[in-house]
C-alpha cells in the first residue's frame, strides 16, 4: 500500500512541473572577502573618516592682545599638526598591506599629507619663534597655511580617486567604516 501512495505521489507532482528548454548549470556564490582585506579596508576608511571630521579647524584672525592672538593661533595649527601626525601614523600602520598595489595607494596619499604637515608645523615654528605675533609674522605662516591646505586638498582628491585592487573594492562593502 506505501508504493502505491508513494507513486501516485510522485506521478502527481511530476506532472504539476512545466518543462523547460535548457539545461541546468550550477551557479558560484559569490566568494565572500577575505577577513584580512576586509580589516585593512575597514581601518583605511577609518583613516579618512578621521581626516575628514578633523578638518573643521579654523583659523580666526587674530584680534586684541597680541600675546593671546599668538597663543590661539598656535593652539590652533599645533591641533592641525597633531591630526595630520594622527591619520600619517595610521596610515604607516596600513602597510605592509595584504596586497602591494594597497600599499602604493597608501603612499600615494601618504606623501602630500605628509608635506601638508611640515608646511602647517612650519607656520606652527615661526608664530612660536617670533616675541610677539606682528603682521609680518602672521603674514609668513599665512603664506605657509596656504601651501599646506593646498597639498592637503591635493591629498583629499586623491583619496577619493585611489585606485585599490577589486578584492579590497569588494570588500569596501563589509567594512563597517567604509558605509
Amino acid at each position: 500500500m506505501k508504493r502505491w501512495v508513494v507513486a501516485l505521489a510522485v506521478l502527481g507532482v511530476a506532472g504539476c512541473g512545466t518543462p523547460v528548454a535548457g539545461r541546468a548549470v550550477p551557479g558560484e556564490l559569490p566568494a565572500a572577502p577575505d577577513t584580512g582585506v576586509v580589516r585593512w579596508v575597514n581601518n583605511f576608511c577609518a583613516v579618512a573618516d578621521y581626516m575628514i571630521a578633523s578638518g573643521g579647524v579654523q583659523f580666526d584672525p587674530p584680534t586684541g592682545d597680541p600675546t593671546q592672538a599668538k597663543k590661539a593661533v598656535s593652539e590652533s595649527l599645533g591641533r592641525v599638526v597633531d591630526v595630520l601626525n594622527v591619520v600619517l601614523h595610521d596610515l604607516d600602520e596600513l602597510t605592509p598591506a595584504p596586497e602591494p598595489a594597497a600599499d602604493t595607494a597608501v603612499e600615494v596619499i601618504r606623501e602630500p599629507l605628509g608635506r601638508a604637515r611640515d608646511e602647517f608645523a612650519k607656520a606652527k615654528s615661526t608664530v612660536d619663534g617670533a616675541p610677539e605675533l606682528t603682521v609680518e609674522v602672521y603674514s609668513s605662516a599665512i603664506q605657509d597655511m596656504t601651501e599646506a591646505v593646498a597639498v592637503m586638498n591635493d591629498a583629499v582628491e586623491k583619496m577619493g580617486v585611489v585606485s585599490l585592487p577589486d578584492d579590497y573594492r569588494d570588500a569596501a562593502g563589509h567594512a563597517e567604516n567604509c558605509a
